[in-house]
């Protein structure tokens, strides 16, 4: 046994560490990291605002704990504690970053009131059927604030996606007839309030037109991952993301359905520099501050705390930048793309937050402007609204 477990193939880098330092080229510089307790604490939910406060979710105990990033140190505003069954999201209102959201598998969506110490200023469920609870996996709020949508795990033979009004408790109506699996994800279009994309372990990424009056004149395209879906990400306008449960990486075009690019977990894990495709696994993508399309990702591989980002270059991913500071598996990532700053959370409990620097030290022009912005549906199932 002993002589196959030395022979296994370790995961390692495929270039020397000067080597690895000149294709790398984009640096972050680490500028404060907490954990959001003593205990060593599982993170795999994260959101931000403009403002700076930041919200991740702590596996453990269904927990949210809210930051305040400032200057060089994240302080903590207040825990929040409500839901019995797994925590599932965490998001914070596009208008209002007092405001802050998170479901769970209780089926219950929470609002949360920052300004009143974090108290719980609204609940929100589906409750046509009082026999049949909707444990949801996930919700997102459009960027006006005003439509909220939840998705739901399969039961009874359905995937339910369900809309409120966020000024009331009851549902405005769903669809249940698009997705045959547990829903992971949704996400709000970035500027249009009634566009949204949902993927789901039946592996299609949906693009639904919600002004529609009907769940089917309201799916716009069901584009085929043939993998289950884990996260989505609107890139640009028209441009949708999607990592899989096997680490797959795709970009889609959402309004005429087509694949732009498809990347499979061993060409990420070799545009990273590791050397074995199975110890690969990545973050999420966002859009860099240079509207260049970036993905996140790492190595279980040694001690686990590789993490590096690639670009999407034509039909190449493209080394970008090495988080050597960093000492987690990450599971979860925030971008601010204002402030070119990212924020990392993952299997160890850390709160890590990234500032983009010139190589040549913490104090840079980012940091300067980080620290100045702190100073200164019916029951019918008809037309969710």
């Amino acid at each position: 046994m002993d002589d196959i477990i030395d022979k296994e193939e370790l995961d390692k880098d495929t270039d020397e560490p000067t080597i690895i330092e000149q294709l790398f080229q984009r640096n972050y510089n680490l500028l404060t990291q907490t954990a959001v307790t003593l205990k060593k604490s599982y993170v795999n939910k994260l959101d931000g605002t403009s403002s700076l406060k930041i919200a991740v979710g702590v596996a453990d105990n269904n927990s949210v704990e809210v930051f305040d990033l400032k200057k060089t140190s994240l302080s903590l505003i207040c825990r929040l504690s409500g839901h019995e069954k797994s925590l599932t999201e965490v998001v914070f209102s596009q208008n209002d970053d007092q405001l802050l959201y998170t479901t769970g598998h209780d089926g219950l969506i929470k609002l949360w009131d920052l300004r009143a110490g974090g108290s719980c200023a609204q609940e929100y469920k589906d409750d046509d059927d009082e026999q049949i609870v909707k444990p949801f996996e996930c919700v997102d709020v459009s960027c006006n604030g005003r439509v909220l949508c939840a998705g739901s795990q399969l039961v009874q033979d359905d995937a339910y996606l369900v809309f409120w009004d966020q000024r009331k408790p009851k549902p405005l109506g769903g669809y249940w007839n698009s997705h045959t699996d547990d829903i992971t994800q949704i996400k709000f279009h970035k500027e249009k309030t009634e566009i949204i994309t949902t993927g789901a372990m039946d592996g299609l990424l949906n693009v639904f037109n919600i002004l529609e009056q009907t769940e089917d004149e309201a799916l716009t395209f069901s584009l085929n991952v043939e993998n289950s879906i884990e996260k989505i990400s609107w890139l640009d306008a028209t441009q949708v993301a999607c990592t899989t449960q096997s680490n797959d990486f795709q970009i889609w075009n959402s309004e005429t359905g087509d694949m732009i690019r498809s990347f499979s977990r061993d060409k990420v894990a070799k545009s990273i520099k590791r050397s074995k495709g199975d110890d690969c696994y990545l973050v999420d993508a966002y859009t860099s501050v240079d509207d260049t399309p970036v993905l996140l990702a790492g190595s279980h591989g040694e001690n686990g705390d590789v993490l590096r980002s690639v670009t999407v270059a034509g039909k190449k991913l493209q080394p970008c930048s090495n988080f050597t500071q960093n000492k987690q598996t990450v599971r979860c990532c925030w971008y601010n793309k204002e402030r070119d700053m990212l924020v990392t959370a993952g299997e160890s409990g850390l709160v890590s937050v990234w500032s983009a620097t010139d190589g040549t030290g913490p104090e840079t022009a980012v940091n300067s402007k980080i620290t100045g912005a702190i100073k200164n549906l019916r029951v019918n199932r008809h037309k969710p609204y």
